[in-house]
């Protein structure tokens, strides 16, 4: 019996071997992937990183074909999120919490950046939040992260809320229009707006110069490095448990592209110009301050629960009340 099942086993083992060879579709098949990946993101700096990842085949071992639908405010992501026609997209690492804690089962797989929005002034080089006292400051969002991060800039400044007079935007780009406009000394602005904001003021001759990075803003609020983990990759829960290997396949997938995009920005430009509707060259002076950078959740986990330490020390209502658990991370 041993030598008749050790020959069989011979036998079937060469099988296999001649039908790998001569069936490599039919072995592929059997490997998990998705027919069509659609994957939600900003027009911003997690933007460039997606579309060069689409350009460069790193999501060929996870789909077919890949759309990157961009959403242009956080009501519109929420929405193809939360009703699952969506269900895998970046969302700002603050609105992760909100949801989740909110009773929404997401997953979060990674943080896409260490911060990718500054100060852009007129007339003040390197300007600091302190210098924002008694000013006109331009913001999108005012009542959502970017609002969240200048008001926790200012509350660390000891500079009450009201004393620079912030404007709200619709986008990152009109509070840039508004600065460039003269309506407004400041903007706080997201990558790449802010670029496009500056290189217009150089066409225009108007003396605007960049400022301090809010990542360095909440590295003194937090005792850590000058890290703002702005934006992440979330997962409905329910998505992961039916696909169990795409988070990982995700988070791989993202390490590589990020790895390539900050070895050739030039490439990366390239590939990101039409999707984000941005010329090329804009995009590839954008990306150093878009600070691109894929870490799997739980390594960032300390970065992120300082960042909603410092959210529910001014506003606990900003992320739900409360710090997520365990169960907010997917890897």
């Amino acid at each position: 019996m041993t030598h008749h099942r050790s020959s069989f086993t011979r036998r079937a083992a060469l099988v296999m071997g001649v039908a790998a060879l001569a069936t490599p579709a039919v072995l592929r098949a059997n490997t998990p992937r998705l027919t069509r990946l659609v994957l939600q993101t900003p027009g911003s700096g997690p933007g460039i990183l997606l579309a060069h990842a689409r350009a460069i085949g790193a999501f060929d071992g996870v789909a077919d074909a890949v759309d990157l639908p961009i959403w242009s405010g956080f009501d519109e992501m929420r929405a193809g999120f939360v009703s699952g026609k969506v269900p895998v997209t970046v969302m700002p690492t603050q609105g992760a919490a909100s949801l989740y804690n909110r009773g929404l089962d997401l997953r979060m797989i990674a943080t896409l950046t260490d911060g990718h929005c500054g100060l852009v002034a007129r007339d003040i080089a390197g300007c600091d939040i302190a210098d924002l006292r008694g000013r006109r400051v331009a913001l999108s969002g005012i009542n959502g992260f970017t609002g969240h991060m200048m008001r926790l800039g200012l509350g660390a400044a000891d500079i009450g809320p009201d004393a620079p007079d912030l404007l709200p935007a619709a986008t990152h780009m009109e509070a840039g229009q508004l600065l460039l406009a003269g309506r407004a000394d400041a903007a706080l602005i997201a990558e790449p707006a802010a670029t496009a904001v500056l290189r217009r003021a150089r066409d225009d001759g108007q003396a605007l110069h960049r400022g301090v990075q809010m990542k360095e803003v909440l590295g003194r609020i937090t005792g850590l490095r000058p890290v703002l983990p702005q934006a992440c990759l979330a997962i409905r829960s329910d998505h992961a448990a039916e696909h169990p290997w795409l988070a990982g396949a995700l988070h791989d997938a993202l390490v590589r592209a990020a790895a390539s995009l900050n070895a050739d920005p030039g490439a990366a430009a390239g590939h990101a110009g039409a999707l984000l509707d941005r010329a090329p060259a804009l995009l590839e002076e954008a990306i150093p301050f878009a600070s691109i950078s894929v870490r799997a959740a739980s390594r960032a986990r300390p970065e992120i629960e300082a960042l909603y330490h410092a959210l529910l020390a001014a506003d606990p209502g900003i992320i739900g009340g409360r710090l997520p658990d365990d169960e907010l991370y997917a890897l």
